[in-house]
């Protein structure tokens, strides 16, 4: 198992935070986290939590994070069980923990404590530094927009039985999988976040497309949608907007997810902002597929790239024109 000190640096370096909670927690819990507030100066973050905030959804946890339970919050952790994401740690006197908990810090007295926080503030910079990512299978990515270039564009589409695919693409998928590609839709669907489309009329006509891949023998390994559109008054249209194309966040979720290779993966699209969030994303091949809003998308296209020296794109009329090729 890494040292602490690693599995500290690790959760930081890979976004997450420590978190602790306050019901059933030592009394002097403000001395056990002094450390983190005076060594570190914010650099490692950490938040205190109660059981009810979690139990009424007020606040979540993330993969990344570092749950902290301490000798009598055994209740504590049985009743979260199901409602925590992230790693969890036993803070014990004792070398036994619950079931539901990862990691054991055992021998664990406030002076111990004090001494490894002490100790991890003159070695953290290096860690932080020194942080490689464990080597990986890279694997290059086909990137696809959904409307107008998987399925036939109906706006706002709520109605499964409306779900036509579009055979050339199709194609594109299954020649993908052969080559060992990965494939993936990123799609705006900002209907959700303007309250045109519930979330089980969405994921009817998502199912529905899922459903007439495999029926093509093809398939998607990844889908990722943003419902962002600035929409105060639906919560889908007011969150995550770092999501929402051009921005580039679908693509980084599908990236650490699947390992992908950027520069040698491949984005097709129907619009500029489809492009334009995929070379921020580090894609090394773009194509615009020509479609009723063509010349709009390649003038838009072709401002950006005046800005954007790296930048290029082709322009096709199906996707049979795109040539993948072998890894």
């Amino acid at each position: 198992m890494k040292s602490w000190a690693q599995l500290v640096a690790d959760t930081v370096r890979m976004g997450g935070m420590l978190v602790f909670i306050n019901d059933q927690a030592p009394q002097d819990l403000t001395k056990w986290l002094s450390p983190l507030s005076q060594q570190f100066s914010g650099r490692i973050p950490f938040a205190v939590r109660s059981h009810n905030d979690f139990l009424r959804g007020n606040h979540r946890t993330g993969p990344h994070d570092l749950i902290f339970f301490f000798e009598g919050q055994k209740s504590v952790l049985q009743s979260l069980d199901a409602k925590l994401q992230g790693q969890r740690v036993w803070v014990s006197p004792a070398d036994s923990m619950p079931h539901a908990v990862d990691y054991l810090w055992h021998n664990a007295d406030l002076s111990s404590w004090e001494i490894f926080w002490q100790s991890l503030a003159t070695q953290f910079d290096s860690l932080m530094e020194n942080w490689q990512e464990e080597a990986a299978d890279f694997t290059p990515c086909l990137f696809l927009d959904r409307d107008d270039v998987v399925v036939k564009n109906v706006p706002y589409n709520k109605d499964p039985e409306k779900v036509e695919l579009i055979p050339e693409v199709v194609n594109l998928i299954r020649k993908a999988h052969d080559l060992g590609y990965w494939v993936s839709v990123v799609t705006n669907q900002s209907g959700i976040g303007r309250g045109r489309i519930s979330w089980s009329e969405y994921k009817s006509v998502h199912q529905r497309m899922l459903r007439m891949l495999a029926q093509n023998g093809a398939w998607i390994d990844e889908c990722v949608w943003s419902s962002f559109i600035e929409n105060e008054a639906v919560p889908e249209g007011r969150t995550f907007a770092s999501l929402r194309k051009p921005r580039a966040g679908m693509f980084q979720i599908v990236k650490e997810k699947l390992k992908v290779d950027m520069p040698k993966s491949l984005m097709v699209g129907d619009s500029a902002t489809d492009l334009i969030a995929a070379y921020s994303a580090g894609v090394g091949q773009c194509f615009l597929l020509k479609s009723e809003k063509f010349e709009q998308e390649r003038e838009t296209l072709e401002k950006f790239r005046l800005a954007n020296a790296g930048f290029k794109y082709q322009a096709i009329s199906e996707a049979s024109e795109i040539s993948l090729g072998r890894l």
